[in-house]
């Protein structure tokens, strides 16, 4: 009878963890594995073989996620002594941040915007953007260009 009890409220526990998202389902068993007594807990019925392997997966997993930010750490300083590198470069030139930015605004302002079109058909007006409206519904974009006029 206690089998059937335990057995009915872990299928509750089951059901309710299905219920929750990838990351919920995360955040479960990483609370659940920062306490050793939940820990003690969860592998009471595990033999000592089947925690070694858990461990050894777990290991395994470390040592990934060490050396990739090891590795992204390596290329953050790497990317700082180079831009401090073209800072010095640029104060040796006589090149300072307010050129650059006068020469990166004029560059913006020379670009020209792409002209805006507006579609004309019995009174109803449309940018050529988003959903037609029905006087345009059903036009091929050969018919459709009888009706193009370019705004100011």
């Amino acid at each position: 009878m206690n089998s059937l009890k335990s057995n009915n409220k872990s299928d509750k526990q089951i059901k309710n963890v299905d219920g929750l998202t990838a990351n919920e389902r995360r955040d479960v068993v990483l609370s659940e594995l920062k306490r050793k007594s939940k820990i003690r807990t969860i592998f009471k019925d595990c033999e000592a073989s089947e925690i070694k392997e858990i461990l050894d997966r777990i290991e395994s997993v470390f040592e990934e996620k060490y050396a990739e930010e090891t590795l992204k750490k390596q290329n953050h300083e790497k990317m700082q002594e180079q831009a401090q590198s073209i800072l010095s470069e640029m104060e040796e030139k006589g090149i300072d941040m307010e050129l650059l930015q006068e020469l990166q605004s004029k560059k913006d302002s020379l670009s020209v915007p792409p002209p805006k079109v507006k579609y004309m058909k019995d009174g109803a007006s449309w940018s050529g953007l988003g959903r037609r409206p029905t006087p345009f519904k059903g036009l091929s974009d050969y018919e459709l260009e009888k009706y193009r006029k370019l705004k100011d």
